[in-house]
């Protein structure tokens, strides 16, 4: 039997996000095909007992990093699920305020130092050999070492291979191509039963789930939207360090009754509300694609998404896409998202290509290939 430790962030569990849904759903998936899976939140766990590692971020690239040095030491292959785009266009022009100004100033090292020393001061991280690492080896050269090291690459689109290979200036071709992914047979379930009566005050809302932080863009998605009809539902937690960024949201749904915030949404419910709304909106300053748009396109919700990341290689003609800065293109995506007449072109292809069992069979794919 195959045992492998897949290793994460340090807040995986409590500040739950996409990466959190895929790692778990595809520990499930790998067991049921008779791998042993582990998940490890530590930098540098004992890993006698294991084949492989299979690490899960280069874009959060401090743990990863002392993560993947604690393999080499051990002699262990290493799988690596990138879950990468460059953040270059967000730090330039997606942050807000003092954050916009030091990031026009400042390297992506220098601004990724600066960020660990302000969450440190908070504390809302904590002082050991990842962020120290951050401090002193720097940003780009730990994902450098990552990328070097790893034994084959799990990206969650072609897309997002090639954009790692352009950024590094590399040509990297062991990969497998691991897509991101819905549970089929929960979205059956839900799509068979009545709608849930309490979210039928939703009924044609525009929805957006996301982490409520800057990247994930939901201001500008609410100021876009203010003179317009629509019902507009926001489902996610503040992240850390974003408390101010949704006070400045807080003030547009206090003054807009169509506008109601919902802090946290068990997954399961969270496909209930989907049946019920008409457009998923997620104008975010990256996607690859983004697990809530593939969740929301198979409950029957047509899509208005940004048009960065790997969002086109997934929904090609069937989403609208829009760019994160511009509020009238949001705009102009969610009115056609919301005009656009529903079929089930893009729900079949995601039953077909996308689940959490086709992801499992094409990791442990990877997994023998380096094994």
């Amino acid at each position: 039997m195959i045992k492998v430790l897949i290793q994460s962030r340090d807040n995986f569990f409590t500040m739950p996000g996409g990466d959190t849904v895929q790692i778990l759903k595809t520990k499930e998936n790998l067991e049921k095909l008779g791998i042993h899976v582990d998940i490890s939140l530590e930098l540098e766990p004992d890993l006698t007992d294991y084949d492989l590692v299979h690490l899960t971020n280069i874009t959060r690239i401090h743990e990863t990093f002392i993560q993947a040095k604690n393999a080499i030491r051990q002699n262990k292959k290493i799988a690596l699920s990138t879950i990468f785009w460059p953040m270059t266009d967000f730090e330039k022009r997606g942050q807000k305020g003092l954050r916009k100004i030091i990031s026009k100033l400042l390297s992506i090292d220098n601004i990724e130092r600066l960020k660990v020393l302000l969450r440190l001061l908070k504390g809302n991280t904590k002082w050991n050999s990842a962020s120290k690492a951050l401090l002193t080896t720097g940003y780009t050269k730990m994902q450098r070492f990552v990328i070097d090291n790893t034994n084959i690459f799990l990206p969650n689109a072609y897309l997002e291979m090639a954009k790692l290979n352009d950024t590094f200036g590399l040509n990297k071709d062991n990969f497998i191509v691991v897509p991101n992914a819905i549970d089929d047979e929960v979205a059956r379930k839900y799509l068979s039963l009545p709608n849930n009566p309490d979210f039928e005050k939703f009924r044609d809302a525009v929805i957006c789930v996301g982490r409520i932080e800057t990247r994930k863009n939901q201001l500008a998605l609410i100021k876009a939207l203010e003179d317009t009809d629509y019902k507009v539902v926001l489902v996610g937690q503040v992240s850390d360090n974003f408390k101010s960024y949704f006070e400045e949201i807080r003030k547009y749904l206090d003054k807009n009754d169509r506008y109601t915030y919902i802090e946290k949404l068990d997954n399961e419910r969270l496909y209930d509300l989907f049946k019920v709304c008409r457009v998923s909106a997620l104008p975010s300053w990256l996607d690859t694609p983004g697990l809530v748009s593939i969740e929301a396109a198979v409950m029957g919700c047509n899509l208005a998404v940004s048009s960065i990341g790997t969002t086109t290689e997934y929904f090609e003609d069937e989403a609208f896409y829009c760019l994160p800065d511009d509020l009238s293109s949001i705009k102009e995506a969610v009115d056609n998202a919301f005009n656009k007449e529903k079929n089930n072109k893009l729900q079949n292809k995601i039953f077909a290509e996308y689940t959490w069992k086709k992801a499992a069979e094409k990791t442990l794919e990877a997994y023998q290939q380096i094994l």
